[in-house]
């Protein structure tokens, strides 16, 4: 846990260093965190999964903020890169999530289905998940080659065309994320579909980590601001592992009597309907701005910010 705040504290710009030098660290320190991973003790490698997933997660709200600066195909390149990587590591992650979100589920019953009766599930999906692990265990070459890609993106990062030392690197990216962000949420007031929350939670999630990393400009109100859209990620991402635990009990033909399954799935989407109106009055309030007048707001902040002394 202290790696993770220590990460996420050096997630920030300074104004001793000129906007190509800030994300160029920013970047290092990003992958740095990923190759210690790869090489962290086979125990400890479902922990690495999930810690690799959330770096480059920020390296591609990295790229998206300073998209505009670099251009469309350095941008293409670096962000297929990561996001290939991360789709070949991601189904681990969803049997992480069956696993967590059915533990929470087996804590918190009503007496209609006993904790014995969830166990085989429980235990069937574990089962799966410690498969994918080994597979991934006993192919060493897949850490080594992560490695080395991560090692050459590394060394990738010295060469992004970053010419510009003012906000106006960041501007384009942010305005970008807002905006899709704002247009995903008005498309889901008419349609709280799974997939839509899914987009947006990935939009919320990319604009927290673009706003964390300017958060300096104006640290008070811009915290309690990127602390709101962390808040709306977590929440959408709990709506999303609910839908995929009701997916999976839908689909698993074994490990629970057809009752009981009826049961899990009524409860997800008990939970999921608890959840959906803070979301929507979270995310609204987040997004109640015109996104030129936020991107305004920021310009003034960053002005500010290089005044002082």
């Amino acid at each position: 846990m202290e790696v993770q705040r220590n990460i996420m504290k050096g997630f920030r710009i300074s104004k001793r260093e000129s906007v190509k030098e800030n994300i160029n660290r920013i970047l290092l320190e990003q992958i740095d965190y990923i190759l210690k991973h790869c090489k962290n003790e086979p125990e400890d490698m479902h922990i690495s999964i999930h810690e690799i997933r959330k770096s480059i997660k920020r390296i591609r709200a990295i790229l998206r903020l300073i998209r505009e600066e670099i251009g469309y195909s350095s941008y293409y390149r670096e962000n297929v890169f990561y996001r290939d990587i991360g789709r070949s590591i991601s189904d681990l992650r969803t049997y992480n999530v069956l696993v967590l979100m059915l533990e929470d589920l087996k804590n918190n019953l009503d007496g209609s289905i006993t904790t014995e009766a969830l166990e085989p599930l429980i235990e069937s999906v574990g089962m799966q998940r410690e498969k994918l692990l080994f597979g991934i265990l006993s192919d060493k070459r897949i850490l080594y080659d992560l490695s080395v890609k991560f090692a050459e993106a590394r060394s990738r990062i010295a060469e992004l065309p970053i010419e510009k030392d003012s906000f106006e690197v960041f501007s384009g990216g942010i305005y970008r994320m807002y905006r899709q962000g704002k247009d995903l949420f008005l498309s889901v007031r008419k349609d709280p579909s799974m997939h839509q929350l899914h987009d947006l939670r990935k939009r919320m999630k990319y604009l927290w980590y673009q706003i964390e990393i300017i958060r300096p400009i104006y640290p008070g109100p811009l915290k309690a601001y990127a602390s709101s859209l962390e808040n709306i990620a977590d929440k959408l991402g709990v709506y999303h592992d609910l839908a995929v635990l009701s997916k999976y009990l839908n689909e698993v033909d074994r490990g629970l009597k057809k009752g009981h399954k009826q049961t899990l799935m009524d409860a997800c989407e008990f939970k999921k309907e608890a959840l959906l109106p803070d979301i929507m009055r979270m995310t609204g309030a987040a997004l109640s701005e015109e996104p030129g007048a936020l991107l305004h707001r920021m310009n003034e902040y960053w002005k500010i910010y290089y005044r002082q002394s």
